[in-house]
Formats: structure tokens, sequence, C-alpha cells
């Protein structure tokens, strides 16, 4: 059984409409339980072929995870770029947001 020392919140974003019908994001935060770790050199390479650069890796429980695109580590925000399910658990790969503090 891992044991998840670093907490994070998934940010789960929804669009709603107003009273004029436009759109309006809505973003609410939920914290879980994680592990930080950093990225290897192979992800570093892959995912900067690409425009991606990479800050961390954080392991959570695959029940805990609902989609989310983005979380928030010490107050700083990343999107999740990639994804990746080992057993009960699931590695999501962040970088950080442009002007995301």
């Amino acid at each position: 059984m891992t044991m998840f020392k670093d907490v994070i919140s998934l940010v789960n974003v929804t669009i709603t409409k107003d009273d004029l019908l436009q759109e309006i994001e809505v973003k609410s935060n939920r914290e879980v339980f994680a592990n930080k770790k950093s990225i290897a050199q192979s992800e570093f390479f892959n995912a900067g072929q690409t425009g991606i650069k990479p800050e961390y890796q954080f392991v959570i429980r695959v029940s805990d995870y609902d989609n989310e695109k983005e979380l928030i580590y010490n107050n700083k925000t990343y999107l999740i770029y990639r994804t990746y399910e080992k057993g009960e658990n699931i590695e999501l790969y962040c970088e950080v947001r442009v002007g995301g503090n």
C-alpha cells in the first residue's frame, strides 16, 4: 500500500450559462493525497519535443481522479498534460500553467 505524503487540489471546471446565456467557467477544488515525483529525463525530452515543459509527476489513487485537467500544488497551478494508470494508482504528468501562480 502506497503512503501519500503530499496534498494537491484537483481543479474541476464546469461551464454554466448566465441570464444572458453567456458561458461562465466555474472552478471548484478538491484536495487529495498524492506523492510528488521528479520528471524522468526521458519524459522531459519527449514532452519537450512537443513544446511541453514538464515540472512534476504526482501519483494519486485512481478512485480520486475524475479527469481533471488542472491541479494546484504549493499555491501554483499546473496543467495535467498526460496520465498513466498503474494498478490502483494513476500518474499525473504536469507542466506549469502560463500565468498560473
